[in-house]
């Protein structure tokens, strides 16, 4: 039987509906249905469209799929921290790495031509470091740059140097018995120190001690005598990130129950580390703001006397592990310098713990660009200011400035039974550290963010109304702080 005329017109309209359905499905998706290697055209008969599939084609709206670049277009991992070429502040020829799993480290060591320093896991960071010299001739930026694209190597950079925040003054019109040499001038100062012990200090022929010290500002500055009657840093461990700390000083002694050298074992005294305990827990011919608590000290800087004491990345993570190690609650960092990954690893490891850090905001001055680890989101920074409440002349400003603390002009101790005059956020930061250890003293469970806020809501507003990059939220005030964490009393009926 012949087919009807209407059979035929229905599978005709079928043919060209499907040869329709074709053409859409083939114009919706050219760069599947024709998608050919770049640079040829496959078989020769058919050719990749011109029109990339990102961006819509002339005269119409672009269908195509986005379709996810290659593997070979996607951002590399950054494994190495490079620093710029204006960034000279680390060990010209040391490398810290960490390597990938299942890789050996002789064979990393022998490829970079380097030697091995040491190698140490550091639990705040999570991570094992490896600390190796390079072979001299070898540029550091451009090893890291190699590391960068190693797959064996997990995380690299380099051993960053920082400075202590601080100036110690011998100055002429320092009153007698106060002035001795600086812990960071360029030579020694050429005025004798003055113990407590030298007969100057007694009225001779009787039992009566003679006071030379001048009076402390910062005792009415943060009513301590106030201070006194609410807390005193009872069973609070206070860790110490520093140079050496003389522990024999009349200021100190008694107050040291654990100590590391981080650096070569000799647990040199020097005059930072020494302000620096002299400011929390002095209780000799001084007031440190918390006498009672107990100080964990880590030497990771070293130096002589006569010029300021550095500190590495690698002796400062260590210092930092062990300290935490020892049950400290607050800690005190007063040094400054480049951002530093593993440094800033660890610091938010130590916040995990429930442990404060507080650090100097830096002495660079107006202009500088912000400093660390003051600057890291993980600790408070401090800046400095005088007996009138004014911003110390070489602190940092910046958003990061969380709080400020008297600064300059503070009397403190140095080794040998020595007083001097000392300025700078590396002291503000010690006197804000003693006044955290206040207020674990009544709160144990105080964590950083509620010791911010505490210290934020408590402090006596300084420059522009409100919260500012110059003094942060203010000036601490001691009492108005430990009021916030005493436990309110209950009403009797």
């Amino acid at each position: 039987m012949l087919p009807s005329p209407f059979a035929h017109r229905t599978s005709s309209a079928r043919r060209l509906a499907a040869a329709g359905l074709l053409a859409c499905a083939l114009a919706l998706v050219p760069g599947l249905a024709f998608a050919q290697p770049a640079g040829g055209t496959g078989d020769g008969k058919r050719a990749a469209p011109t029109t990339s599939p990102q961006q819509p084609s002339a005269g119409g709206t672009n269908r195509s799929m986005q379709v996810p670049p290659g593997s070979w277009l996607q951002p590399r991992t950054q494994r190495a921290i490079v620093p710029a070429l204006n960034e000279n502040r680390f060990v010209p020829d040391e490398v810290l790495f960490e390597l990938a799993p299942n890789v050996e480290a002789e064979v990393v060591l022998r490829r970079y031509g380097a030697t091995l320093i040491a190698r140490q896991r550091f639990d705040l960071a999570g991570v094992t470091i490896i600390r190796a010299k390079l072979e001299a001739g070898r540029d550091l930026r451009a090893v890291l740059t190699e590391m960068a694209d190693d797959t064996n190597i997990a995380g690299a950079q380099p051993n960053f140097l920082f400075e202590l925040q601080q100036d110690s003054q011998s100055r002429a019109d320092t009153p007698a018995g106060a002035a001795t040499a600086s812990s960071e001038a360029t030579t020694p100062a050429t005025q004798p120190s003055l113990r407590l012990a030298d007969p100057a200090t007694a009225a001779r022929g009787t039992a009566a001690v003679r006071r030379v010290l001048p009076p402390q500002y910062v005792v009415d500055k943060l009513r301590l005598g106030e201070v006194r009657k609410l807390a005193q840093g009872r069973n609070v461990r206070v860790g110490i990130i520093d140079s050496g700390v003389d522990m024999d000083h009349p200021e100190i002694q008694g107050s040291v129950v654990g100590y590391l050298d981080a650096i070569d074992g000799l647990a040199t005294p020097h005059a930072h580390g020494t302000s620096m305990a002299t400011a929390i827990v002095a209780h000799g011919e001084l007031q440190g703001i918390a006498p009672a608590a107990r100080l964990v000290v880590a030497r990771a800087f070293g130096g002589p006397q006569a010029v300021s004491a550095n500190g590495k990345s690698f002796q400062i993570l260590t210092a930092l592990e062990w300290v935490v190690q020892q049950r400290a609650k607050v800690i005190n960092l007063s040094f400054a310098g480049p951002q530093d990954r593993l440094l800033s690893k660890a610091l938010a490891g130590a916040k995990e713990r429930g442990v404060i850090t507080v650090g100097a905001a830096g002495n660079g001055g107006p202009r500088s660009a912000p400093l660390y680890p003051g600057a890291d989101p993980s600790v408070i920074a401090v800046t400095a200011t005088d007996a009138e409440d004014k911003v110390f002349s070489e602190a940092n400003r910046g958003s990061y400035v969380a709080i400020a603390a008297p600064g300059v002009d503070v009397l403190t101790a140095e080794p040998g039974g020595r007083y001097a005059f000392t300025s700078g956020t590396s002291i503000a930061a010690a006197h804000v550290t003693a006044l955290v250890a206040l207020l674990l003293e009544k709160q144990p469970e105080l964590d950083s963010d509620s010791a911010r806020r505490v210290l934020a809501e408590s402090a006596v507003d300084l420059g522009s109304r409100g919260r500012d990059p110059v003094y942060g939220a203010g000036r601490i005030d001691p009492p108005t702080a430990i009021a916030r964490v005493l436990p309110v009393a209950t009403a009797r009926p």
